[in-house]
């Protein structure tokens, strides 16, 4: 406890801490808003809305020679002429903009003439026509089938169903996975990194031959990760205050934000056993990575190596939430290096199935328990106080020797 202790108070103060805990919720609060997922206010109600002025609407005509629509109603749109003289002149004076003839032969060829002042730029509005000839052609069939051949799919439409599980009245998530993801992953990379940085500085500075002449390697590092997770804990009560004090400027609330996520209780309680896991996960590898190293700037490309898996759904998010049932979402959301960040954004953005819940989080389960057990073994005199440069052969062979 007094390692933890003096862990949390002395990183709670530095300036990389101050830095993530200030600038991280204004930065996702930016990139929330500017995209729209904050809604903005409606109009004002004061304001008298824009009414546009009534456009005239070009009408049609046509010439039935063979009498298919002598018996129906064509509406005030379709106008009929006895012969194509008379369509002709009315086309001429602009009393029409077109007008349809339909040969005697129509019933044997199918075949129907547009007549107009010159070439449309786009396709002719025919489908009121259409629909009239249909109609006249189906006119010895009983109602329902006339009806159900002109309006095939019904009035309503298609019926859409879909097997999400979520609420009926929800909207695309937009940023929300990333902003979340985002919220989740920059914590353990700054407890993660933490860690690394203090253990590398002690050994650096020599006071680790004064903690190990106090206390056992394993209370070290139980220590040492006990403190980090109280600093990500004040870290993300930090982020709540800020969120809660600046969400209302964007004209939303903390409970907007939060509903926005459309997740379910037991969606929330299996992002919180992920975010722990992830974090002990890589805390663990972190500290395994600081009693083998010599010092701070030796570790720096092993620290990119490592938290590589983990930031690989972090650049794919765009592509994981596009298809979060895909082979890609699935593939990465079950292997535990990259199932934190891969399996939050799957369930910010659609509803996953409960067997990959179950056995993504018992993998990663055993695999936070293989590798704490492992880096724990590193944790001995003979490692830690070890001035030998980091190599993947030095690595293995301490685990070994341990």
């Amino acid at each position: 406890m007094l390692v933890a202790w003096r862990e949390f108070r002395e990183r709670v103060r530095s300036r990389g801490f101050l830095l993530s805990s200030l600038g991280m919720p204004i930065f996702l609060l930016a990139i929330w808003f500017f995209t729209g997922t904050v809604q903005e206010p409606g109009p004002d109600p004061a304001v008298p809305e824009f009414v546009p002025e009534e456009v005239p609407v070009a009408m049609t005509g046509y010439v039935d020679r063979p009498g298919i629509l002598e018996n129906l109603d064509t509406g005030p749109m379709l106008v009929a002429f006895e012969d194509e003289d008379g369509a002709a002149d009315a086309l001429r004076q602009g009393e029409i903009e077109a007008y349809f003839v339909i040969p005697e032969d129509y019933a044997e060829t199918g075949a129907v003439r547009r007549v107009s002042v010159g070439l449309p730029t786009a396709q002719p509005d025919d489908g009121l026509f259409v629909s009239l000839l249909r109609e006249a052609l189906l006119a010895d069939h009983p109602p329902e089938v006339v009806e159900r051949l002109l309006v095939p799919l019904g009035d309503q439409g298609l019926q859409v169903v879909t097997l999400n599980e979520r609420a009926p009245d929800e909207q695309d998530p937009g940023m929300l996975p990333f902003v979340v993801t985002a919220a989740v992953m920059v914590p353990l990379f700054t407890g993660g990194g933490l860690l690394l940085r203090s253990l590398a500085q002690e050994k650096e500075s020599r006071v680790m031959e004064i903690l190990l002449a106090s206390l056992r390697p394993n209370q070290l590092l139980a220590g040492k990760v006990l403190g980090m997770a109280a600093l990500v804990l004040v870290q993300y009560l930090f982020w709540v205050l800020m969120l809660w004090l600046l969400l209302p400027l964007t004209g939303a609330s903390l409970g907007d934000a939060l509903r926005g996520l459309n997740l379910t209780t037991t969606e929330s309680l299996m992002m919180l056993l992920y975010g722990l896991n992830g974090f002990f996960l890589y805390a663990a590898i972190m500290a395994g990575l600081g009693a083998i190293t010599p010092d701070v700037h030796s570790s720096q490309n092993w620290v990119f190596i490592i938290t590589l898996p983990m930031l690989i759904p972090f650049y794919l998010w765009m592509a994981l939430i596009n298809a979060p049932h895909g082979v890609l979402a699935v593939t990465l959301s079950l292997f535990p290096f990259s199932a934190p960040m891969a399996m939050i954004l799957r369930m910010t953005s659609a509803v996953v199935p409960v067997w990959q819940l179950a056995l993504s989080l018992v993998l990663m389960v055993l695999t936070t328990m293989l590798v704490t057990r492992a880096m724990a073994r590193l944790f001995r005199a003979q490692v830690l106080l070890s001035g030998e440069p980091l190599s993947l052969r030095r690595f293995a062979d301490a685990l070994r020797s341990s």
